[in-house]
């Protein structure tokens, strides 16, 4: 009876474990700048946040007591924010870009095409370029450290910003088979090949 009994009272703990408050790695909510970011800073902290809403802002979701209340902030207010399911996103010059990988060489995915570009990233100037629409294949960008310039993640892009550092890095790209490229991902690890060889070349 005792062992029956204290089955059914571990079976009943595990059942209400998700029930238990949620617990982020990097908390939800409105970041003003990288360096908040980087702090696991929010402002504002909530339990969710959205980007845009009708009016273009980015949504807030804050506890209230036993309620909840939207906060709207101005995107050109924040450096980013991190939703409910932990993902991060930076706002930059009226684009979303997803943050895949963070570090002095930061990755990121974007799932629309820019207007007066193709698929590739190329400048279009064709009458209805901008017409393309939403494109559902991602596009991968980079920028140096969570302040910097987000750039498309091409060859001749890396090698402008890293040539000059890290000629280490830019070599271990030149030196990339034909099928290779700079975002496959080792799932095994977690990191893109181009994350993979900045590491290698930056000792970690």
């Amino acid at each position: 009876m005792n062992y029956t009994r204290r089955l059914l009272v571990g079976v009943l703990s595990l059942l209400a474990a998700p029930a238990a408050a949620q617990i982020f790695t990097i908390p939800p909510g409105a970041y003003r700048t990288g360096a908040a970011y980087h702090r696991k800073q929010p402002q504002p902290a909530g339990l969710d946040a959205t980007y845009p809403d009708k009016r273009g802002q980015l949504v807030v979701v804050v506890p209230r007591g036993t309620k909840t209340a939207k906060l709207r902030v101005a995107p050109d207010s924040v450096w980013g924010y991190v939703s409910a399911k932990g993902r991060t996103f930076r706002l930059f010059r009226n684009e979303e870009y997803r943050l895949e990988y963070a570090d002095t060489l930061c990755i990121y995915s974007s799932s629309n095409i820019m207007a007066g570009s193709d698929r590739d990233g190329n400048n279009l100037r064709t009458p209805g370029a901008n017409a393309l629409g939403p494109y559902t294949a991602p596009r991968y960008f980079f920028s140096r450290g969570l302040n910097g310039l987000i750039f498309p993640l091409t060859t001749r892009y890396l090698r402008e910003a890293y040539e000059a550092s890290n000629p280490g890095f830019i070599a271990a790209i030149g030196r990339l088979n034909i099928g290779q490229s700079l975002v496959d991902f080792d799932r095994k690890t977690g990191l893109f090949r181009v994350t993979t060889l900045y590491r290698d070349e930056a000792g970690h």
